[in-house]
């Protein structure tokens, strides 16, 4: 898979239900295990590019327990392969309850997580 295609993880502040989002510093600390998002081959073939915002609920053991897509991509394809990376991800137990986690599939970009300032290369 080429990897200069990917998905981008934005890191901005939404104001949504209140929650922290990944560009927290508390959060990103937090975080244990983040697989990069896979882009699709039936969205890159297209170019089908997008930005959604998800809600990870997480268990007080650190594992997600359900991904909620807050704002959809205009193709459902993003959106599955966001929640299925989502789902995956782990945090230090009993540090977060729920987290925003803006995700943007572009196909001029690599795979990144900005996690303190860090690229985290597959």
């Amino acid at each position: 898979m080429n990897r200069a295609l990917g998905a981008l993880t934005l890191l901005h502040l939404f104001v949504v239900w209140n929650i922290p989002t990944l560009a927290s510093t508390d959060v990103r600390s937090s975080v244990v295990y983040a697989p990069q998002p896979d882009y699709p081959i039936g969205a890159r073939r297209p170019g089908w590019e997008g930005t959604a915002l998800f809600r990870c609920n997480v268990r007080p053991d650190g594992f997600v327990s359900s991904v909620i897509v807050a704002t959809k991509h205009r193709y459902a394809i993003l959106d599955q392969a966001g929640i299925a990376a989502f789902q995956r991800w782990r945090f230090k137990p009993g540090t977060v309850k729920a987290v925003k986690i803006p995700l943007r599939f572009s196909m001029h970009h690599g795979i990144r997580h900005r996690l303190a300032g860090a690229v985290i290369a597959d």
